[in-house]
């Protein structure tokens, strides 16, 4: 603070008086001219701290996604393993457990995402001493990390719901025709969430190049039993529905093409 006092002597004159008046306007001007650099090279800090935490922060979410990477490949396997365990019972109910093509494993570990040093850019207030599309990107990244956390929770509890069973008895022998349907059906859902979580992966490094290289459209559909390109094109009941949906707009060359990045690469 910049104290000003007054005058010794009054002002006699008007000189003595406009002097009077521009000392403690110069004075006024450097004080608050001394506060705002004070105050800039404060918010500068702020921000290179900030955007350190944030640099840090974001380092770490890769490693994690990483790790969601191959977690993901895993409980491909797994579910799919688990679906021809169920198809063989279910064709064979009473089997010995030892006697089955293959075990059921429910195993789900979804990475966790920090979001600690955004959530305090924003509370703090730094995030307004940022530039605009700086911050939009940040945005934009921390939902998509928060979009695979949600699917990673979906799925987890979905393969907890169809694993249910084992609270009373593991042993698949036991599973009567109905449970081992109802067991299929919700490791079908659970798959199904997992192929959910999966487009989220692979849009988080699609939209950010800098996140380790995540799954292909091929990979995905390998989840599903889709037909490829060539069975498509040569099943008339596939050209007739397509005639049909492109009546309301269906791009169904674009669709056709599009087969070549999911089916014809399994």
């Amino acid at each position: 603070m910049l104290d000003v006092h007054p005058a010794h002597h009054a002002a006699t004159t008007w000189r003595d008086f406009f002097i009077h008046i521009a000392t403690i306007v110069i004075g006024l001007i450097i004080a608050v001219g001394l506060e705002q650099t004070v105050e800039y090279f404060h918010h500068r800090n702020q921000v290179a701290e900030t955007r350190e935490l944030l640099r840090n922060e974001r380092e770490d979410n890769r490693q994690a996604f990483a790790r969601d990477i191959k977690s993901f490949r895993v409980v491909s396997a797994e579910m799919q393993n688990n679906l021809q365990v169920l198809a063989y019972l279910s064709h064979h109910p009473g089997t010995p457990d030892e006697k089955l093509p293959g075990a059921l494993l429910w195993l789900s570990g979804g990475a966790v995402y920090e979001s600690a040093a955004w959530e305090e850019a924003q509370t703090s207030g730094v995030t307004s001493l940022m530039p605009r599309e700086e911050v939009a990107e940040m945005q934009k990244l921390y939902a998509q990390l928060r979009k695979i956390g949600d699917s990673n929770r979906e799925k987890w509890l979905a393969i907890n719901d169809a694993e249910r069973y084992s609270l009373i008895d593991s042993r698949l022998s036991d599973l009567t025709p109905a449970q081992i349907t109802e067991i299929t059906t919700l490791t079908q859902i659970a798959l199904t969430k997992h192929f959910i979580n999966g487009l989220d992966l692979q849009n988080m490094s699609e939209n950010f190049r800098d996140f380790p290289p995540s799954l292909t459209l091929a990979e995905l559909f390998q989840l599903h039993h889709n037909p490829t390109k060539a069975e498509v094109m040569q099943n008339p009941a596939y050209l007739l529905t397509f005639s049909r949906l492109e009546a309301a707009g269906f791009d169904a060359k674009g669709f056709i093409k599009n087969l070549d990045n999911t089916s014809d690469k399994k």
